[in-house]
């Protein structure tokens, strides 16, 4: 699942649900299922829905110009998991998403579902109901959100494998302006990645030199030489420097490696991270 947030500071409600329940032929599956779900708010219709937020709006308890009066956030969910979600499915990760969020807030959440492109939209009140207490997330209780629904998701549903963000496992690792802007355009990872995985893979197997050299002819790299040391490896026609690989210190004896490796594997180009 996927969750995006965008706060409103003006009182426009009346505008969000209408584009919530604008286009009809969005608005149900292939088997002309939907729902609508409200969390304190009651009855239906725009204008009903509208007075009731309007009205909440008076037990705000710190007015400020720039306070948040609603927040339309979103629920998505891949399109190859398309084929394994259903209305009941949405309904109930909806369901869950208002409790880990906050019970307390005002929701109204409609499911759209345009072609594979299956999301849920939710208004969710800026205050708690008829407490006035904002319901603003900070970062770490985003965070928090997000894994907590992930969590479930897993648990509950673990066919939308598609699905599954993994918020907070990403790697950065420092490149080139050139491979950032490749990767930009093709999506794809350079030929340097998978290179230096195969490289650091056969430097924690080897006992020796020879042996190091011989995991390396594997995947078809080889050492050189400069000043009658070996300082690097050739991939590609190229020869890439170990220290400029993340590699500080080659040493090896006969019993075992000393190594001495960088947390980050520095391409020693300037100040271009990507996740990957």
């Amino acid at each position: 699942m996927i969750i995006k947030i965008k706060s409103h500071k003006k009182p426009t409600f009346r505008n969000l649900i209408n584009y919530m329940l604008k286009d009809q032929c969005k608005l149900k599956d292939q088997y002309g299922k939907s729902f609508i779900l409200t969390h304190n708010l009651k009855g239906n219709g725009v204008e009903n829905w509208h007075k009731q937020l309007s009205y909440n709006e008076q037990f705000r308890k710190v007015k400020r110009k720039d306070s948040v009066y609603y927040t339309h956030e979103i629920l998505s969910w891949h399109k190859d998991d398309a084929k394994n979600l259903t209305v009941d499915k949405l309904e109930e990760m909806t369901r869950q998403y208002i409790q880990n969020r906050n019970s307390r807030g005002q929701y109204l959440a409609v499911p759209h579902f345009d072609k594979d492109h299956f999301h849920v939209h939710v208004l969710v009140s800026g205050i708690a109901y008829r407490t006035g207490k904002a319901l603003r997330l900070s970062r770490g209780e985003f965070s928090d959100l997000k894994k907590g629904m992930k969590e479930y998701q897993l648990s509950k549903y673990p066919e939308l494998s598609k699905s599954v963000v993994r918020h907070g496992e990403k790697v950065k690792v420092k490149i080139s302006d050139n491979e950032f802007q490749l990767k930009l355009r093709s999506r794809r990872g350079t030929y340097k990645d998978k290179f230096i995985g195969q490289l650091k893979i056969c430097y924690q197997k080897a006992t020796s030199l020879e042996h190091f050299e011989q995991l390396l002819s594997k995947f078809e790299l080889k050492t050189y030489q400069r000043g009658g040391k070996v300082t690097g490896v050739i991939y590609a026609n190229q020869k890439f420097r170990f220290n400029r690989l993340g590699f500080t210190e080659l040493i090896f004896t006969t019993q075992e490696i000393s190594r001495k490796i960088s947390t980050d594997i520095d391409i020693n180009y300037k100040k271009r991270h990507l996740e990957l």
